[in-house]
């Protein structure tokens, strides 16, 4: 078919232009993973446990940001999932300590993954600020469980003492005493291949286009064969998955699970962590989390009220930057390499 008039040459600019951008993308998002990869080697150890806490809390952001980004959702009780993996994590380690710990972690994960289902199928039928306050309530209906069950939480006390004496990673492979070190390369393990494979699946699958099809137009989806229940029930139940691999993790590299891993405060943590980094690209969560972890660690050695000007940091920023450190970024990058007219 020919293209009549300019369109063609400017259909072909625009061809162009998404082909920088998926390929701009593609490389920021291996540079970013690689240096996840390689900060064993490059940061000191003193630097490296905070590290290994924003890679954990920006994998719990991702997941949190699979909702918000893919589905326009935004949740006020993610924290949920990541403490029911938490919590979850440490008794596995407990009742198996020679269950090799890899297996232990994604039984974790399925369980918040399989939670997310069963909860999906409320909220996810909600929109707007209706879905906000569902899972609001979610998450302080499982943050009460938490605090009463001493029996199995520990309430107010938490869990300790379920780490073994060795992590079994495979048959005949163990960690005597993890250093922060090899928690590290453990997390890193986890996030590096699973936060791949869902950002393939929801930006190169039909599954993917599908969810974000569903965000733009749900009516027009509908009308064109899609279950959008299902859809959107389907990726909420793979953020709560993702979330759920960073709760298990998470209690593993603090040896310990308490009420905090799962209350609203953690929950509007990680949309902050979102925000900062930016919730227009998969990975601006996990740059909002270093931004944020080591924010915080610094300015709280300054000053006792750390979390005001962190929070004054970040209206700064939202304000100035809607689009996240990720999209001022984009923005720099698009300028440096955009064409020169004539």
């Amino acid at each position: 078919m020919t293209i009549p008039g300019r369109l063609g040459p400017a259909l072909s600019v625009l061809k162009a232009e998404r082909g920088r951008r998926d390929l701009g993308g593609a490389l920021a998002t291996l540079a970013l993973l690689a240096a996840v990869a390689a900060a064993p080697w490059l940061v000191p150890v003193a630097a490296l446990n905070d590290l290994g806490q924003a890679v954990l809390l920006g994998l719990f952001a991702i997941g949190f940001n699979i909702v918000f980004k893919y589905s326009g959702l935004l949740s006020f009780g993610h924290a949920a999932f990541f403490g029911v993996a938490a919590y979850a994590e440490a008794l596995l380690l407990r009742a198996f300590p020679a269950v090799p710990v890899p297996l232990l972690i994604l039984g974790a994960a399925a369980g918040a993954g399989l939670l997310g289902l069963l909860l999906g199928h409320v909220c996810v039928r909600r929109t707007g600020a209706y879905f906000s306050m569902t899972t609001l309530a979610v998450g302080a209906f499982l943050y009460t469980i938490a605090f009463k069950w001493h029996a199995v939480t520990g309430g107010t006390d938490g869990l300790d003492e379920f780490m073994p004496a060795a992590l079994v990673l495979l048959p005949g492979w163990r960690l005597t005493n993890p250093s922060i070190t090899e928690i590290y390369e453990l997390s890193a393990a986890f996030l590096i291949p699973f936060t791949l494979a869902t950002w393939l699946i929801l930006e190169h699958t039909p599954f993917g286009n599908a969810v974000q099809l569903v965000r733009q137009n749900e009516e027009r989806a509908a009308f064109l064969g899609y279950d959008t229940h299902r859809v959107k029930l389907t990726n909420y139940g793979l953020a709560a998955f993702v979330a759920g691999i960073a709760g298990a993790l998470w209690a593993i590299s603090n040896g310990f699970v308490s009420t905090d891993s799962i209350d609203l405060t953690l929950s509007t943590t990680v949309i902050i962590m979102a925000f900062i980094g930016g919730t227009a690209w998969f990975w601006g969560p996990l740059l909002g989390s270093a931004i944020y972890i080591f924010g915080s660690d610094r300015l709280s050695a300054v000053t006792q009220h750390w979390q005001l000007w962190m929070g004054l940091a970040f209206i700064a920023l939202v304000l100035a930057f809607p689009r996240g450190i990720a999209g001022l970024a984009s923005l720099l990058a698009s300028r440096l390499v955009r064409p020169r007219d004539g």
